[in-house]
């Protein structure tokens, strides 16, 4: 039970902050009416990549074993290496949303939506050259490339690139 479910959590937090923009709640650090497109970004980058990352930097390092085994990979020590990168844009994506700077969003937005996205191709070749289904290795798409295409549509809607 344990390894599906931690497959789960990274999209979850993807809809979440796909429905709480949509809401138009204010999201964290906002001190002002934020709109609709802001409010998307904002929630996206804190959840998909703020508290994601730090939740997948820890299972990549922490639960290291367990999270390969979701994902249907060996435990390495390039895992450690995806950790750190994970637990690293998210607190640079916490403090971002927090610091309430536009140059800021944009910033993490790319580091965190690239990373992502190439993390997301990764998972692709592995379904199709390996067959690999394993829920980490494919449910996790929706974490992937969900966020990438939010920061474009919304950092070009908003003006900010």
């Amino acid at each position: 039970m344990g390894r599906p479910v931690i497959s789960l959590f990274p999209p979850a937090l993807f809809v979440l902050a796909c429905v709480l923009g949509f809401l138009g709640l204010d999201p964290p650090g906002s001190s002002t009416d934020p709109g609709l497109d802001e409010s998307l970004l904002l929630w996206t980058l804190y959840l998909s990549v703020g508290w994601s990352g730090v939740g997948a930097g820890l299972s990549h390092t922490v639960f290291a074993r367990r999270t390969a085994a979701s994902i249907g990979w060996e435990t390495n020590g390039f895992q450690f290496e995806v950790g750190f990168a994970d637990f690293a844009t998210g607190v640079a994506a916490l403090y971002a949303v927090h610091a309430g700077s536009s140059g800021a969003w944009a910033a993490v937005a790319i580091a965190g939506g690239l990373f992502r996205l190439l993390a997301g191709a990764n998972h692709v070749v592995g379904m199709v050259r390996d067959g690999n289904y394993a829920p980490g290795n494919s449910v996790i798409l929706v974490a992937d490339l969900g966020p990438p295409v939010v920061f474009l549509v919304t950092l070009l809607s908003t003006g900010i690139l």
